[in-house]
C-alpha cells in the first residue's frame, strides 16, 4: 500500500514462522473437528 512500511520476513518483529505454522496448523485441525461433528461422524462409539 502506499503510505504502509515495508515488512519483510526475519525483521525481529511478530511471532517466529514456527509459531505461525503451528497456529494455522491447529486452526485447520479445529475446523475439521468441528465439522466433522456436525456432519454426524463423530465419536460414535460413545454414544450409550
Amino acid at each position: 500500500m502506499a503510505g504502509s512500511p515495508d515488512r519483510h520476513d526475519g525483521d525481529g518483529e511478530g511471532a517466529p514462522r514456527w509459531v505461525k505454522v503451528s497456529a494455522a496448523v491447529a486452526v485447520v485441525l479445529i475446523v475439521v473437528f468441528v465439522i466433522v461433528h456436525l456432519a454426524g461422524g463423530g465419536m460414535a462409539g460413545h454414544a450409550p
